[in-house]
Formats: structure tokens, C-alpha cells, sequence
């Protein structure tokens, strides 16, 4: 129905073109096509006849009447090159005739009874056949209005697409009901249960495949998957509940069940049955009755699956089937383990989980996934589970122990095949921002408390310089995160004692801002990209006051409330005073006003926090030397500015002329 109404409506589309051209051929006939002569030949004779005007060229002799360009003094006129063909439609050049089907475009010479046309030359980008021509009126003319948005077809919504799957519900729930009515009354015995079992999911296998030739997809989808669902829930009838047959053949018989949805879905090339699929061959270790479970046979049958399917997900590009065969796994393994007494078998299930996701690793490797993204994607987040599962299986609050060691292993394995891609010329993105949060982890596993804050600092700064100079997004991200979280975790350090992990966390965040302000300043090249260093600048400018403050705290705990304030007011100034030389120094606009800031700074400090308390000599004292600073500072730039006249507008001086010899 739909693919009909596309059709009408190019049909429409076509036939109103058809008309539009036919429009524009009866307003501008030629002389040299048949599809250009009016429709009307009698309105062709009433037109009055015109001079003939002789063929102009446009690069003609000065000398050549008509000439449209005249050419230089001393030239020679333009010829063509040798061989050269006139193409289809357009006019020839001198000595070269015209093509046939020649229309005389705006701007070119007309033809024989025809004027020629005003307007621009030939070759005028942006400027059609018919520029400056008016609109041929009528409604013919006039360009279709664009079709309306066919209208939501709600009837084959419902009936095609809805109705299948709504009543398949129902049809089984209806057999269901007289499934068991008939064997309340007796007259369905256990292996002729399994047996009706069995013919309804071939009935329902057959159906759906005469619903796929009749391309009925919605219908057939339902009845091939729920064939299959019957298949297995009569399989387990048997084993389960009525013991007609083993375990191991139980077993066989999910295996062989989901075996064939799957060849039936790679068939009809239909993702729905992969997903079904995949959900339903991740429960068979649940529908066997076993009274001594393996751990090494559930476990190792989830990983062996998963692969598989995902495998097959790769194979045919379903995207929504590869993240299902790989997430869906963890959610069996951890009901496995938690439902059974597995304590003893932990190791088994984290190796499930190792395996798949190193086979994922070696797959981006050896054949990268057509998709990116999502390879990404199930690197970072497989990789966010696995840290999960070690920390849920192995975590001890008694210090570093399996975990950290898996940790490490898992960091520089990372870190390596980084370097690795980095040595071949290629950015490794995901493999270097992983290796960025491995060693995260690991450095909180064996790293104290205290010094947490200064080794992420420490890592992260180091990662945000590799993502610069690699020019890697997602390294830049992963280490920007970090950073803010180990620069917000030092700026709650209170420092007690000079010479303390405080201290040199407080110490290693400023070093760290103005270096990543110098490597930004260098390596990045966008307009709004230039503003990061001034801010990470500013920001060392404001919290090296705050590191000044506590440390002076600390070395004047014993003084007097005075020489506490008069100190620091000192330091603050002198700190002022420094920044503004340097700022000179460098002939830096920015750091010169940073230090007038702290100037200002200073002096609201010593107005509203240390006139309330301070004695009147102290007051003297902090008055006399902010107002020496201050002039000083201003002598500074004073004579800074009468040294650095203005450059005369117009263009830098070149370099002196060299005499002549």
C-alpha cells in the first residue's frame, strides 16, 4: 500500500515536471532541435521576423564585428584549442560550428529570427539557462506544491503489526487453559502431552514460513518465534516436571531448539529472532534439573554462547543483537552464582567474564567492528563490569589483596596495547582512556587515604597531557574528570603542618595548572579553545592566595593577633607586587592585571578584616606600605608605558634595504 501511493505520487511529480517543460520550450523555441519548436505552428508564423543578427564569439578579434570582449593590443583572438568540440546545446566558438539543439543562453548571441537575449555572459557561476527570464505564467507553470505527509495508517498498524502479537498471547494462553482442562479430565496422558507439544510447534514453525512468502513479516516473526518457544517449554515439560527424559538430552534438546531459531532468523536476516534468540539460549542452564550443578559447564556454556552470538551479531551488523549477547551474559552468571552454592567456584565465573571480555579486546584488534561506537561502548562499560565483578567477588577490607593484583594486570595490559597503537601511527582512544581508569583503581586499592588525592592529581595531569599532545577527545575527557575530582578533593586539605602530604598536594595542584596552561597555550589552535589557559591561570592566581593563607596560618599560629595580620597583608602584597614585575617582565597584558587584582585584594582585606581588630600602630604600619606598594607599582607601569611607544598605524617596518653594489 504504501510502496502504491509512492508511486502515484511520483507519477504526479513527473507528469507536473512534464508540463512545466513543455511550458518553457513553447516560450523559448530553437532553431536546431525539433523538441524545441512551439507547439502551435501557426503561432510560430505570426510572429513578426526579425533581423538576423550575425553570431557574435566571445573572445573575437577587436577587428571582428560584433566582438563581445575586446582583446589586448598585440594579442592574437581565441581559437580553441585543436580538436576542440562544441558540447550539445551550447554555441560554437570561430571557425568551430555550433552543436545541434544550439539555444542561445542570457548573454550570448541569438539565432536566426531570434534577438539575441540580455544579460550576463555564459559561464557565470550561480546563474541557470533561464536567469532573468520572467516566471511563464499559468498554473501549469508553476512548480507542484510538495505532497502532504501521508497520514499514519493506523489499520495497518494495528492489524499487521499489533494484532499478531497480541493474539498470539491469547491463542496460547487459550491452549494453554484446554491443555490443562484435558488433563484434568484424564484424557491427555504425559507422553501424549509432550506429543501435542511437539506438533503444535511445527504446526506454528510451518505457518510462519508460508506467512514469510506471502511478505507477512510482522505474523511470521511471531509464529517462527513462537515455535520455537513451544519447542523449548515442551522439552522441559518433559525433563522437568514429567522426567521423560534425562538431563544431558534435555540439555542437547534446548541446545538443538535454539540452534534452529537462530539458522531460521540468519535465514529471513531478522534481528527480533537474534534477540529472541539469544534471551531464551541464555536460560537453558536454568531449565535443566541437575542435583549437583557444575560450575565449570553453567558458567563455560554462557561464555561459549555469548561469543557465538555475538560472533553472528558482528557477522551480520545487528547492532541491537550485539549489545544483547554481550550485556546480557553478566545478568545468568550473577543469578547462577548467587542461586547455587558457588563460593568455592568464584573463580570460575570471573574467568567467564575475563574471557569475554579479552575476546572482545583481541576482536577490536584483529578486525575492528564496522561500527566503532559501539565497539567503544562495549569496551568501556565490559571493561566498567568486569571491575564490578572482581570488587563483588574479591573485595577485603583487610588492605590490597587478588584485586589489586587483577588490576594491575588489566592496567598495563591496557597501558600496552596503547603504546602499541601509538608506535603504528594510530590514536588508541578507548584502549588509552581504559588505561587511564585501571590505574585509577589501582591507586585507590593500595594508595592511603591522604595521599588519594595528590596521586589522581598526579595521573590525571599526565593523561590530559598525553590526550593533548595525541590529540585524543576521549583521553582528554577521562583525565578532565579525574583532574576536577583529585583538584576538588585537595582543595578540602587542610593544612597543620608545613611539611605534610598537604602541603605538597597544595603544591602539586598549582605546578599542575600553570604547566597544563603552558601545554594548552602551545597545542591548541581553535579560538575558543584559547581562553582555557587564561582561566586555569587565573585560577593558580587565586588559589596560590588561599595556599598563602594557610601556610602562613601555620607559621604564625604561636604569633600575636597582630603580626598574624600584618604578615599575611605583607605576603599579599608582596605576592601583588611580584606578579606585576613578572607581567613587565614577560610584557604579559594578563598577568599584570592579575596582579593589580591581588593588589586590590589585599587592600579590601586590610579595610573590612584587619582595621576591626588590629591596634592603631599596626594600622599605620599596613597603610604606609599598601601606599608604597601602590605607588610603586604604579611608577612600574608608568615608566613601562613611556617605554613601549605606539607603533605608527600601517604595516611593520621591513627589514633595512641593502646598497646598491
Amino acid at each position: 500500500m504504501d510502496l502504491e501511493r509512492r508511486i502515484e505520487q511520483l507519477e504526479a511529480k513527473m507528469k507536473a515536471m512534464e508540463l512545466e517543460l513543455n511550458e518553457l520550450r513553447r516560450e523559448r523555441p530553437g532553431t536546431g532541435d525539433p523538441r524545441q519548436q512551439p507547439v502551435n505552428p501557426g503561432a510560430h508564423a505570426q510572429r513578426p521576423v526579425q533581423p538576423q543578427v550575425p553570431p557574435q564569439a566571445p573572445y573575437a578579434s577587436p577587428q571582428a564585428p560584433g566582438a563581445a570582449y575586446p582583446n589586448p593590443p598585440g594579442s592574437q583572438p581565441y581559437q580553441g584549442h585543436p580538436g576542440q568540440q562544441p558540447m550539445p546545446g551550447q554555441p560554437g566558438v570561430p571557425g568551430y560550428p555550433g552543436g545541434p539543439g544550439t539555444v542561445p543562453y542570457p548573454g550570448q548571441p541569438g539565432t536566426a529570427g531570434y534577438p539575441a537575449q540580455a544579460g550576463p555572459h555564459q559561464g557565470q557561476p550561480g546563474q541557470g539557462p533561464y536567469y532573468g527570464q520572467p516566471r511563464p505564467a499559468g498554473s501549469q507553470a508553476q512548480r507542484p506544491p510538495k505532497p502532504p505527509k501521508p497520514p499514519v495508517d493506523w489499520e495497518h498498524a494495528i492489524a499487521r503489526v499489533w494484532l499478531p502479537r497480541v493474539f498470539i498471547v491469547v491463542l496460547l494462553l487459550g491452549v494453554l487453559w484446554g491443555f490443562i482442562a484435558a488433563v484434568s479430565a484424564g484424557y491427555l496422558t504425559q507422553p501424549v502431552r509432550c506429543l501435542l507439544g511437539l506438533v503444535a510447534a511445527g504446526a506454528m514453525y510451518f505457518f510462519g514460513e508460508r506467512q514469510v512468502r506471502g511478505q507477512r513479516e510482522g505474523l511470521a516473526q511471531v509464529l517462527l518465534g513462537g515455535s520455537v518457544a513451544v519447542l523449548m517449554l515442551t522439552f522441559f515439560a518433559a525433563h522437568h516436571l514429567y522426567e521423560l527424559i534425562p538431563s544431558w538430552l534435555a540439555f542437547l534438546l534446548y541446545i538443538l531448539s535454539i540452534a534452529l531459531g537462530v539458522w531460521t532468523a540468519v535465514r529471513r536476516r531478522s534481528q527480533t529472532l537474534v534477540i529472541i534468540m539469544t534471551v531464551g539460549g541464555y536460560l537453558i542452564p536454568f531449565l535443566v534439573k541437575s542435583t549437583e550443578p557444575n560450575a565449570w559447564i553453567a558458567a563455560g556454556f554462557e561464555l561459549v554462547f555469548s561469543l557465538a552470538m555475538t560472533a553472528l551479531s558482528i557477522r551480520y551488523a545487528y547492532r541491537a543483537a550485539y549489545f544483547v549477547s554481550i550485556g546480557v551474559l553478566h545478568l545468568p552468571l550473577m543469578i547462577l552464582y548467587m542461586a547455587g552454592d558457588f563460593e568455592g567456584s568464584r573463580h570460575v565465573f570471573l574467568s567467564a567474564v575475563f574471557l569475554q571480555h579479552a575476546l572482545l579486546l583481541v576482536l577490536s584488534l584483529v578486525r575492528p567492528y564496522r561500527h566503532r561506537v559501539d565497539e567503544t561502548v562495549s569496551l568501556m562499560t565490559g571493561f566498567g563490569l568486569v571491575v564490578l565483578w572482581i570488587y563483588a567477588l574479591y573485595n577485603q577490607a583487610g588492605g590490597p589483596g587478588p584485586e589489586s593484583m587483577m588490576m594491575i594486570i588489566w592496567a598495563v595490559i591496557y597501558s600496552l596495547i596503547a603504546l602499541w597503537r601509538v608506535m603504528s601511527g594510530r590514536v588508541p582512544h578507548q584502549y588509552m582512556a581504559i588505561a587511564t581508569c585501571a590505574w585509577l583503581i589501582w591507586l585507590v586499592e593500595i594508595v592511603s587515604r591522604e595521599a588519594l588525592p595528590l596521586s589522581v592529581l598526579i595521573e590525571a595531569s599526565l593523561g590530559l597531557g598525553l590526550g593533548i599532545l595525541l590529540r585524543s577527545r576521549m583521553q582528554q575527557i577521562t583525565s578532565a574528570i579525574l583532574y576536577l575530582f583529585g583538584g576538588l578533593s585537595i582543595l578540602q586539605l587542610i593544612i597543620h603542618e608545613i611539611l605534610s602530604i598537604e602541603t605538597l598536594s597544595w603544591i602539586a595542584l598549582l605546578a599542575s595548572l600553570a604547566g597544563l596552561s603552558a601545554v594548552l597555550r602551545r597545542h591548541l589552535a581553535e579560538e575558543w579553545q584559547r581562553k582555557v589557559p587564561d582561566i586555569l591561570m587565573w585560577s593558580a592566581a587565586l588559589l596560590s592566595i588561599v595556599f598563602l593563607t594557610e601556610v602562613t596560618s601555620v607559621l604564625t599560629r604561636n604569633l600575636s593577633f597582630d603580626l598574624q595580620h600584618l604578615i599575611l597583608s605583607a605576603e599579599y602584597a608582596l605576592y601583588a607586587i611580584i606578579v606585576i614585575i613578572y607581567g613587565v617582565m614577560v610584557g604579559k597584558s594578563m598577568v599584570r592585571l592579575a596582579g593589580l587584582i591581588v593588589l586590590l585584594i589585599t587592600l579590601l582585606k586590610v579595610i573590612f578584616f584587619d582595621l576591626p581588630g588590629v591596634s592603631l600602630a599596626v594600622r599605620a604600619i599596613l597603610f604606609i606600605g599598601l601606599g608604597v606598594a601602590g605607588i610603586a607599582v604604579s611608577r612600574i607601569l608608568y615608566k613601562r608605558k613611556g617605554a613601549d611607544p605606539e607603533a605608527p598605524p600601517g604595516p611593520p617596518p621591513g627589514p633595512p634595504s641593502l646598497p646598491p653594489e
